[in-house]
């Protein structure tokens, strides 16, 4: 019989994943009504600015989550209730304090930030984007805050008010900026691009100060018990309170760093080398805003269902590692590989040959079709290092992603220079972020056989996934070309948008029914893998009952690992 608190931990687990999980769908999901206000400039001015916001938040609040969670659970579980108090206090003066300090660095700081977002045109850039950098300045001074009283929270197992905050968060964020943007462009009509960018990354602040406030509502009940213990029979000092968490902060904050320095890189280049190239400013600002709020965004869409398999794969690696089991190790290591390319293999297809619906659809414009197509790989390359990553970090390799992740940063640094250069397009920057994470992937990928001793051959895996997605791909193209044929001939009166929503749905859910049929009559994964996949695995195993290919009488057959 389990105990009881364990089905309270596992629905709290759960919840929380789902619920990440609709906080980014929802974070993906502003994109299509704020484009249509702000339009591609104001695109670029929003991704300027939370480029440069991306890197304090970081800092301030990617590891004290977990580092206060696994800190006050364990401290708990000896009943030294004292230094649980005392890890809360310190923790939380600290996120203060480096709040108020990134907030004035980047208050203060926006003129020089946006003057080197364009050195060519640098008084037009402090025009444009000193407004937005100074409104996502503002979050600052509240998601700090959050982030402790989320590790407080997890660290009581008390998993509901963070997963419910996430999602909060984000929905006041959304309808924040959507309405926000409106009322500035729409109806007080201001500038369409740099007031309606001001306004949609003011809507963070409006989503922050919401999800803090229901933070706050679940840690209330919690704390006037807490309070009660006080914190000086604490045997420790400030300092060794503080060591303790920044020792487990620090691995994680410096990997969650990649991704928005990497961002930092294509702010501080792609817009000054396509000047270079001869583009004028708002024209680089609107192909900068095409790549980095269409196509990057479009392409991690996997990236949510990848961080839930991840959060799963974690602690499951952990628990194989320390009780030294070789085959426990093998099974979730590849089992986890292999519903990450299930997802991200369609899904780059699906934007390699869908990519001009796509952009129409949810767009309304055709401009950066051929971006889309260009990163459509990436989602493969960026979920294969997220999945590594989780994995490296359950193996206790805290730092080799890390190192990993920056070499991969290095190398797209240098390919933005020569390929921007090169192709006098932003489809260089493009080409040159799916080169990095095709690297940084495969050295993770690398560490992962090297620490786990588990042998498994990557192009084995992806192999059945990939010869599937090559015949969605060419069975889109063709469900694709043929609405698009019939539509122009015979509905030509017909508003376009409409047409590309059509080919979309029809082309994409053709793609999805031959995709699973192939990948069930293949065998690639069992009934009882497809029941694992996070989110749809019962109705994946019903699918796979249906087609799955009948064995012949007198053969059984045995799956070895790759």
């Amino acid at each position: 019989m389990s105990r009881p608190g364990t089905s309270s931990l596992a629905r709290g687990a759960s919840l929380y994943v789902i619920c990440v999980a609709l906080a980014k769908v929802l974070g993906l999901v502003w994109i299509i009504p704020v484009t249509a206000i702000i339009g591609q400039t104001g695109n670029g001015i929003y991704g300027n600015a939370y480029a440069i916001y991306n890197i304090l938040q970081q800092l301030a609040t990617a590891g004290f989550p977990l580092a206060m969670g696994k800190l006050i659970s364990e401290r708990r579980a000896n009943g030294e209730r004292p230094v649980v108090e005392h890890i809360y206090r310190v923790t939380m003066r600290s996120l203060l304090v480096f709040s108020v300090c990134a907030f004035l660095i980047m208050w203060f700081g926006a003129p020089l930030f946006a003057h080197v977002i364009s050195l060519k045109s640098g008084q037009a850039s402090i025009v444009q984007n000193v407004p937005s950098i100074r409104a996502v300045s503002l979050m600052l001074l509240v998601v700090p805050a959050m982030s402790g009283l989320r590790g407080y929270l997890q660290g009581f197992q008390k998993l509901e008010g963070p997963a419910y905050s996430q999602t909060f968060e984000q929905l006041f964020r959304v309808i924040a900026m959507v309405v926000g943007a409106y009322l500035v462009v729409d109806v007080w009509h201001r500038d369409r691009a740099v007031d309606g960018a001001a306004a949609a990354t003011f809507g963070g602040f409006v989503g922050g100060v919401a999800g803090l406030l229901l933070l706050i509502g679940f840690a209330w009940k919690l704390r006037r018990k807490e309070r009660a213990f006080g914190y000086e029979d604490s045997p420790f000092r400030d300092r060794q309170i503080l060591r303790m968490v920044y020792r487990l902060a620090l691995p994680v904050s410096l990997g969650g760093l990649v991704v928005p320095i990497a961002n930092l890189v294509d702010s501080w280049t792609v817009t000054n080398l396509l000047q270079a190239t001869g583009q004028g400013y708002l024209q680089a600002v609107a192909n900068y805003g095409i790549l980095t709020r269409q196509a990057m965004y479009l392409v991690m869409l996997p990236m949510a269902f990848a961080y839930a398999i991840g959060v799963s794969v974690l602690p499951a690696v952990s628990a194989a590692r320390a009780r030294r089991s070789h085959q426990e190790l093998q099974s979730s290591i590849v089992f986890t590989l292999r519903s990450m390319f299930l997802m991200s293999f369609p899904t780059s297809a699906a934007l390699l040959v869908l990519s001009r619906p796509i952009n129409e659809a949810l767009f309304g414009t055709t401009a950066g079709s051929a971006i889309i197509s260009t990163v459509s790989f990436m989602s493969i390359f960026a979920s294969m290092e997220l999945i590594s990553t989780y994995i490296l970090q359950g193996l206790g390799k805290m730092y080799r992603p890390v190192r990993n992740m920056f070499i991969g940063v290095g190398i797209k640094t240098a390919l933005n220079f020569v390929l921007i250069l090169t192709t006098h397009s932003v489809i260089g920057a493009a080409l040159a972020t799916t080169i990095g994470y095709l690297f940084s992937s495969l050295l993770n990928i690398a560490a992962v056989r090297k620490y786990s001793q588990v042998y498994f051959s990557v192009t084995r895996l992806m192999r059945p996934f990939f010869r599937a997605s090559l015949v969605v791909a060419a069975v889109m193209f063709v469900v694709n070309w043929l609405i698009h044929w019939a539509y122009t001939t015979m509905m030509a009166a017909a508003p376009w948008r409409i047409g590309a929503i059509v080919q979309l749905l029809v082309a994409g859910g053709a793609g999805v029914l031959v995709y699973l049929i192939l990948i069930v009559r293949s065998g690639a994964l069992g009934d009882d893998e497809l029941r694992s996949v996070p989110g749809v695995g019962r109705y994946l195993a019903r699918f796979g009952r249906r087609f799955r290919k009948p064995r012949r009488s007198g053969t059984i057959r045995s799956r070895k690992y790759p």
